[in-house]
C-alpha cells in the first residue's frame, strides 16, 4: 500500500527505538542527510531536514518530495539512484553504495556519497530501504572523526551503564590528603552534586560497628601492604536511609609508598533484598517439601531420583533403607506395575518431548515389601537454564483406599436398580432439561404426586422459589465439570402446598466418551429433624440469653456440708466477695442474715417439729425434692443488706444420691420497692377510675336525660295524624335525635375501649338470627334510600356461636350504616362465610364482609379513616356528618376478638369492608329440611343479579331448581313457553313492569290462578293497607320485607299448600287488663319532661291505667306503702333517695309471696349498669330515650295483658 512521506516519517522514528542496530549504522562516520524508501514504489520516499539543508531548500510538502528532488540532481543520476533501489527490492544481496552529484540552490555542485540499508519484514521480505549521504572528506580527518566518535559514545555508554547499574567511582589521593567522588557515588550517598568529602566523614558514611570496622581495616591493610579489597557492608545515607553497597579499594604504589587508592562503589541493596528474599522461599520451600502429606519426587531424564520428600518415602515403604542406595540403584521402572509401565513411558516420553506440560497417571506400584498400592502422579517437566539440565517432578498421592471404594462402587451398582425402587428414602432419575425420568416410591409418598404426575413436572416447578437459585446453580457447575456431585438442604413443595424440607443429593451420569446423560437424585426427608433443630435452636438461644442475664443473678454452689465450690459472676457483682475469696474456704451462711436466720430456724422448727441446722436449714425441702424458693435477706461483703428470692435445687449423682446443692439467688430490691410503689398506684389508680367511671355515669345521665324528652314525644308525636309538612318536620326531629344519642353512645363507647374498661362477654348466639336482626336496624334506611339491601348468609355457615353478640352486632351496624350513608345508589351487601380452623372441629374462621356501591375512598385516605375523630376528608364530614368513631371503635373491638378490619376501596366505585374471626361453635341443624317436596321448579324474577345468585343458591341448597328473569317481559315469554313452575318469587321495584304489574298480567292475561302459580312478593320497605289489598285481589300468597333469610325462605315454600297468607293490615295494637278494673302504675322520676313522656306513652300503651308521679325515691316508697301498685317504673338518679335505695327500702317492705315488678329507667348507659340493678332487687332494665315499643314489649313481659 503506497506510503505519504508523513507516514513514511513516523515508521521510520518507531524503527529506531525497536531497531538499535539501524542507530548504530546511522552514527558510524560523518552524517548529512537521511532517506526512507518505501521499495514498491522508489519515488514515495522521506528526507529528512538535513538533507535538504545541505542543498540550501527548505523541507517540501510531501505531495511535492519528488519533483523537487528531481530538480536538484542531474538526470543521469536521477535514473541511477531509482535504478539501485529497484535492484535491492529484486536483491536484497545487491549493495546501494554510490556517489552522486546534486546542484545546490545557488547552482553550485555538490557531490554526496550515499549508502543504503535494507529493512526486512516478518517474513523476511525487503520492503524499506534507509539511505545516508554524506559530503567527500579527507580519509584521515574522517578516520579521527569516527575515533572520536566512537570515544565519545564509549564514555556516555559507560557513564549510562555505571548510571543504570548504580555504581560509582571514587579516589583518596594520599599525597594532597584529597578525594574525590564521581557523580553516582554521590548519589548513592545522598548528597548534593557539589558536595566535597573528606577521608574521616567518607568512613563515617557506613554503619557504626561491623561495617564501620571492617572497612577501616580493610583501608588499612591496602596502605600498609598494597593489598586490595572486596566487600560487602552497611551505608547511612545523608538522608538516614540504610543501603547495602559493595566496595572495591586497589591501593596505588611508587617508591615503595602507597600514593593514592582507587575504586568503585555500587548499591546492592535490591540485590541484598533479592537474596533474602530468595534465602525465605527456599526455606518455606524446604518446608513443604519435607512436610507435605503428598509424595514429591525429583528425577532426571533417565527416571533416576534425584530427591524424595519424606512422604513419597513413606508411601513407597523405604522409611528404613539406606535412601543413597535407593537413589544409586532403584528407577521408576523398579517399582512401578509391568501392565502400566508402557502407558507411563508413553506419557514420560510425550512430556520430555515437549508434546505436552504435564499429565496425570492413576497406576499400580510395588511398596518395598512388595505390597501392591494405587497412586496418581501429577507429572511435570522443569526446564534448566540452558535446556540441558532438565527435570521431571511428579506428586505422588497414595489412592489405594479410593481405588478399593470405587471397586466397592462399582459392585453396588448392580444392585443400584433394586435399592432404588426400595429405598425409604426418595430417588429419582432427572433429565438434563429438569424433567423427572424415574422416581421411586419414596419419593412419590413424600411429595404427594403420582409417578405419572410426576413425568409431567419439572424439579423447578416443585423447588421452593427462593431455594432454585443455588439448585441450578450447583447443577450447572455439575454439567460443567466443576464437580461430579452436590448436595444440600432444600424445601420442595407437596402437592397439598405444604413445604417438605430434603436433603438432597445429586450426582451426573456420563456415558464412556463423557458426556452427560441424566442425574441420580437422593431425597431424605428431614421436615422433622428440621423443626425439632429450629425448636432446639430456639430452646438454645433462650438458655443462652439466660445464662448472659445472669451476670445480674448469683448462682452458687455448695456440697453436703455448705462450702462454696462454684461461684459465678453474678455471685460477685451481688455479694462484693470474689471466687478466689470464697471457694473451698466459706459457707453458705456466709451471705445470710443472721437475725434472719434465727428467726427462720425457730418458724422451720415449728413448722416440721424438729430442729435444723447448718445447711440444713436453707436445703430442708429441696432435700426431700420439694420446690424451695424463698425470700431471704442476703449480707453483702461491706456489710449491706438486700432482699433475695433463693431457688435452691438438690444435685443428685446417677444413683439419686446428694452430691451438693445449687441456690439461685436474685436481687429484689427493685421489685420489693416498686410492690410498694404499686400499692400506692393501685390506690390512686382505683380512685381515678371510679371518679372517671362516675364521670361517665353523670355525662350519660345528663345528656340522656333531654334526649329522652325529645326522641320519645317526637315518637308519640310521629303516631299521631300530622299534615304532610309536620310529618316531614317531625321526622327531621326524630332522625337527628337519634344521629345526636348515635355520637353520644360512639364517644362513650370509645371512651370505655380507651380506658381498658370494656370487656367482651361470650354466649350463645344464633348467627342467622343476629345478622337478620342487624339489616332490620338499618333496613329502613337503605329502603328509605332506594339501596338494594342484600344479605348472603352461605347455607352451609355454623348457625350456633359463642361471640359477644351485643358487640359483634355493633360492630356490623356501624359497618353497614357506613355502607348505607356513603351510598347513594346501587346495593349494599352483607355476606358471612365459615371455614375449619386446622384441627379444631369446634371451632371455625368466620369471615364477615360489606359491600357497597357506594362513593369510595381514594387510596392515600385508605388509612386515615382507622383513625379517631377522621373521616375520609373534611368534605365527607360537612356533607354526611358523624364523629368518625364508627370504624374506629367497630377495630378497636375486633382487636378485642383477636381481629381486624380490612378495606378494599376504589374512588367511586364502593368499597368492601372485612374481617375475620374465630368463633367457637356449636353443632346444629341449621336449616333443617321442610316440607318442599311438592315445590320442585320456582320462577324467580328480580333486576338485581347479585339478588337473583342469592336465591338461586338458596333453593338450590334445599334441591330446588329454579329459572331466573331480569325483568317483568323476560318472565312472561318464560311463562308464555314453559308452564310447569311449581311457585314465582317476584321482586316489586322493576323496570318497565313492576311486580304487583307482572302478577296482575300473569292472573288475567295468562289466566294462571293462585292453584297453579303461587306467588311471593319481595318488596324493600313497609307496604300500606292499598298495597296489601292489591295483595289480596292477585292471590299473593305471602308478601315479605327484602332481604329474605334461608330458614324464612323454607318456612315459606313449606307453607304455601296451606290456606293462611302471610298478608295483613296495620293495625295499632294497645293492651287492657285481664282482669276486672285498671292497673296501677307508679312513675319514679325527678325530670317533669321525662315524667309527662312515661306517662303519655303508657297511657297509650294502657289507656285505663292509675299512673301516680313521685318526684324522688323516698316518695316513691311512701307511695308504695300507701296504695296498691301493679308495676313501678323507677328513675335511678334522684334527689332525696336513690332508685338503687328506693328499691331496696320496698323489697324490705314487701310481704312473702307477692313481688311487685319494679323497672330501671337509667340514662346511664354503662357497663356493669344492668346488673348493679339487677343486685338492687329490681325486675328489668330500660335505657333513656324511652320510646313506644320498649315500654310495650315491658309492659306485656310483666304484667297479665291481652293485645287488643
Amino acid at each position: 500500500m503506497p506510503q505519504s512521506s508523513s507516514t513514511l516519517k513516523q515508521e521510520f522514528n518507531e524503527l529506531l527505538i525497536k531497531a538499535p542496530t539501524v542507530f548504530s549504522w546511522l552514527t558510524e562516520g560523518s552524517l548529512d542527510g537521511i532517506w526512507y524508501c518505501d521499495l514498491e514504489l522508489p519515488g514515495k520516499f522521506w528526507a529528512n531536514d538535513a538533507f535538504w539543508k545541505i542543498l540550501g531548500l527548505t523541507t517540501p510538502e510531501d505531495q511535492n518530495i519528488f519533483d523537487r528532488w528531481s530538480m536538484t540532481i542531474n538526470t543521469f543520476d536521477k535514473n541511477k539512484t531509482i535504478h539501485l533501489i529497484k535492484q535491492c527490492r529484486e536483491n536484497p544481496k545487491k549493495e546501494f553504495n554510490d556517489t552522486f552529484t546534486y546542484i545546490d540552490d545557488k547552482g553550485y555542485e555538490i557531490i554526496l556519497h550515499s549508502e543504503g540499508k535494507i529493512v526486512f519484514d516478518n517474513q523476511n521480505n525487503p520492503t524499506r530501504l534507509i539511505i545516508k549521504h554524506y559530503k567527500e572528506r579527507n580519509i584521515k580527518q574522517e578516520k579521527l572523526l569516527g575515533k572520536v566518535k566512537k570515544l565519545k559514545k564509549l564514555r556516555a555508554i559507560l557513564n549510562e551503564t555505571n548510571k543504570v547499574a548504580k555504581v560509582g567511582g571514587w579516589e583518596v589521593d594520599l599525597v594532597n590528603q584529597k578525594i574525590t567522588w564521581t557523580k553516582v557515588t554521590k548519589q548513592i550517598h545522598e548528597v548534593d552534586s557539589d558536595y566535597k568529602p573528606e577521608l574521616e566523614t567518607a568512613i563515617n558514611f557506613f554503619e557504626e560497628g561491623w561495617s564501620r570496622d571492617t572497612i577501616t581495616e580493610a583501608f588499612a591493610k591496602a596502605v600498609e601492604t598494597g593489598k586490595q579489597y572486596y566487600v560487602e557492608l552497611r551505608l547511612i545515607t545523608a538522608k538516614g536511609n540504610t543501603l547495602w553497597v559493595r566496595t572495591i579499594g586497589k591501593p596505588v604504589f611508587e617508591n615503595g609508598n602507597c600514593v593514592r587508592i582507587y575504586g568503585a562503589i555500587q548499591d546492592i541493596s535490591a540485590r541484598k533484598e533479592q537474596e533474602a528474599i530468595y534465602a525465605e522461599t527456599r526455606e518455606r520451600f524446604e518446608k513443604i517439601f519435607n512436610h507435605s502429606s503428598i509424595g514429591i519426587v525429583l528425577l532426571d531424564f533417565e527416571n533416576k531420583p534425584i530427591i524424595a520428600n519424606p512422604a513419597s518415602i513413606k508411601i513407597f515403604g523405604f522409611e528404613d533403607a539406606d535412601h543413597e542406595f535407593v537413589k544409586a540403584n532403584i528407577s521408576f521402572k523398579d517399582i512401578v506395575h509391568p501392565d502400566d509401565f508402557k502407558e507411563a513411558v508413553k506419557l514420560r516420553n510425550k512430556l520430555q518431548k515437549g508434546e505436552i506440560e504435564n499429565y496425570t497417571l492413576r497406576s499400580r506400584f510395588y511398596k518395598q515389601n512388595g505390597e501392591l498400592i494405587w497412586c496418581k502422579l501429577n507429572t511435570s517437566l522443569i526446564r534448566g537454564a540452558d535446556n540441558s539440565k532438565n527435570m521431571i517432578i511428579s506428586h505422588i498421592e497414595d489412592i489405594t483406599e479410593q481405588k478399593q471404594l470405587e471397586e466397592i462402587a462399582f459392585e453396588n451398582s448392580v444392585r443400584f436398580k433394586s435399592a432404588f425402587e426400595h429405598s425409604p428414602n426418595g430417588m429419582a432419575m432427572v433429565g438434563l432439561d429438569g424433567t423427572w425420568l424415574m422416581v421411586n416410591k419414596g419419593l412419590s409418598n413424600m411429595l404427594g404426586y403420582s409417578r405419572e404426575e410426576f413425568l409431567n413436572l419439572t424439579f423447578q416447578q416443585i423447588t421452593y422459589k427462593t431455594d432454585l437459585d443455588a439448585d441450578l446453580r450447583l447443577l450447572h457447575e455439575t454439567l460443567e465439570g466443576k464437580r461430579d456431585t452436590y448436595g444440600m438442604e432444600k424445601r420442595y413443595i407437596h402437592k397439598d402446598g405444604s413445604i417438605v424440607y430434603g436433603l438432597l443429593n445429586v450426582s451426573l451420569i456420563r456415558d464412556e466418551e463423557n458426556n452427560p446423560l441424566y442425574f441420580i437424585s437422593q431425597i431424605n426427608d428431614i421436615s422433622k429433624r428440621v423443626r425439632a433443630k429450629q425448636e432446639l435452636e430456639a430452646s438454645l438461644k433462650e438458655l443462652q440469653d439466660l445464662m448472659n442475664a445472669t451476670t445480674q443473678v448469683a448462682i452458687i454452689e455448695a456440697d453436703t456440708n455448705g462450702i462454696v465450690k462454684k461461684y459465678n459472676k453474678g455471685a460477685e457483682t451481688l455479694l462484693g466477695y470474689t471466687a478466689e475469696e470464697i471457694i473451698g474456704k466459706h459457707k453458705v451462711g456466709l451471705f445470710h442474715d443472721q437475725e434472719e436466720v434465727a428467726k427462720r430456724s425457730k418458724l422451720l422448727a415449728k413448722k416440721y417439729g424438729k430442729e435444723l441446722h447448718g445447711i440444713e436449714l436453707f436445703t430442708y425441702n429441696a432435700t426431700r425434692g420439694e420446690y424451695d424458693s424463698e425470700e431471704w435477706v442476703f449480707v453483702r461483703k461491706d456489710g449491706s443488706k438486700f432482699d433475695v428470692q433463693l431457688v435452691i435445687t438438690a444435685i443428685r449423682d446417677k444413683n439419686d444420691v446428694i452430691t451438693g446443692y445449687v441456690g439461685i439467688a436474685t436481687d429484689i430490691t427493685q421489685l420489693k420497692e416498686m410492690e410498694k410503689s404499686l400499692v400506692s398506684e393501685k390506690h390512686k389508680a382505683e380512685y381515678a377510675n371510679k371518679s372517671k367511671s362516675e364521670f361517665l355515669a353523670n355525662m350519660s345521665h345528663e345528656i340522656r336525660t333531654p334526649l329522652n324528652g325529645v326522641i320519645g314525644f317526637t315518637d308519640l308525636l310521629m303516631k299521631t295524624e300530622l299534615n304532610e309538612t309536620q310529618s316531614k318536620y317531625m321526622q327531621m326531629v326524630n332522625t337527628s335525635a337519634h344521629s345526636l344519642l348515635d355520637l353520644i353512645n360512639d364517644i362513650l363507647d370509645f371512651s370505655k375501649i380507651e380506658a381498658g374498661k370494656l370487656e367482651l362477654s361470650e354466649d350463645k348466639t344464633d348467627l342467622i338470627e343476629l345478622c337478620s336482626q342487624t339489616v332490620d336496624i338499618i333496613k329502613h334506611d337503605a329502603h328509605e334510600k332506594g339501596l338494594e339491601l342484600l344479605l348472603d348468609i352461605s347455607p352451609k355457615v355454623k348457625r350456633f356461636i359463642y361471640a359477644d353478640s351485643i358487640r359483634l352486632r355493633q360492630i356490623l351496624v356501624n359497618l353497614l350504616g357506613n355502607a348505607i350513608k356513603f351510598t347513594e345508589k346501587g346495593e349494599v351487601e352483607l355476606k358471612v362465610r365459615n371455614t375449619p380452623c386446622g384441627e379444631n372441629k369446634d371451632e371455625m374462621l368466620f369471615d364477615f364482609s360489606i359491600r357497597d356501591t357506594g362513593i369510595g375512598i381514594a387510596p392515600h385516605n385508605l388509612q386515615k379513616i382507622f383513625n379517631a375523630f377522621d373521616q375520609e376528608d373534611a368534605s365527607t364530614t360537612r356533607k354526611y356528618g358523624g364523629t368518625g368513631l364508627g370504624i374506629t371503635i367497630s377495630n378497636r373491638l375486633l382487636e378485642l376478638m383477636d381481629s381486624r378490619l380490612e378495606v378494599v376501596s376504589e374512588l367511586n366505585n364502593g368499597s368492601t369492608f372485612s374481617f375475620k374471626v374465630r368463633f367457637k361453635t356449636e353443632f346444629d341443624d341449621s336449616f333443617p329440611e321442610k316440607q318442599t317436596e311438592n315445590i320442585n321448579n320456582v320462577l324467580i324474577v328480580d333486576d338485581n343479579e347479585n339478588n337473583l345468585t342469592i336465591l338461586r343458591d338458596m333453593l338450590a341448597f334445599g334441591k330446588v331448581n329454579s329459572v331466573s328473569a331480569q325483568n317483568g317481559i323476560q318472565a312472561l315469554e318464560i311463562l308464555e313457553s314453559k308452564n310447569d313452575f311449581d311457585l314465582a318469587i317476584i321482586d316489586f321495584n322493576m323496570p318497565y313492569l313492576n311486580g304487583l304489574e307482572l302478577i296482575s298480567h300473569i292472573r288475567k292475561k295468562l289466566k294462571i290462578d293462585k292453584e297453579a302459580l303461587p306467588i311471593i312478593l319481595l318488596h324493600s320497605s313497609v307496604v300500606d293497607n292499598k298495597t296489601l289489598q292489591l295483595c289480596k285481589e292477585l292471590d299473593v300468597k305471602f308478601e315479605v320485607t327484602k332481604p329474605i333469610r334461608i330458614d324464612q325462605l323454607f318456612d315459606l315454600i313449606s307453607n304455601i299448600k296451606t290456606e293462611s297468607t302471610g298478608i295483613k293490615e296495620v293495625v295499632e295494637d294497645s293492651f287492657t287488663k285481664n282482669e276486672q278494673g285498671a292497673y296501677n302504675i307508679l312513675i319514679a322520676e325527678d325530670n317533669p319532661v321525662n315524667q309527662f313522656l312515661a306517662k303519655t306513652i303508657i297511657q297509650k300503651v294502657l289507656p285505663h291505667a292509675n299512673i301516680t308521679i313521685a318526684e324522688d325515691g323516698e316518695k316513691a316508697v311512701r307511695m308504695y306503702k300507701s296504695m296498691p301498685l301493679d308495676l313501678i317504673f323507677m328513675d335511678i338518679q334522684m334527689p332525696v333517695m336513690s332508685g338503687f335505695d328506693a328499691t331496696k327500702q320496698i323489697r324490705m317492705l314487701e310481704e312473702s309471696g307477692f313481688r311487685i315488678p319494679i323497672i330501671a329507667l337509667t340514662a346511664r348507659a354503662l357497663k356493669g349498669e344492668r346488673e348493679r340493678c339487677l343486685d338492687a332487687g329490681m325486675d328489668d332494665y330500660i335505657t333513656k330515650p324511652i320510646i313506644f315499643e320498649t315500654i310495650k314489649e315491658t309492659i306485656k313481659l310483666h304484667l297479665p295483658v291481652t293485645l287488643k
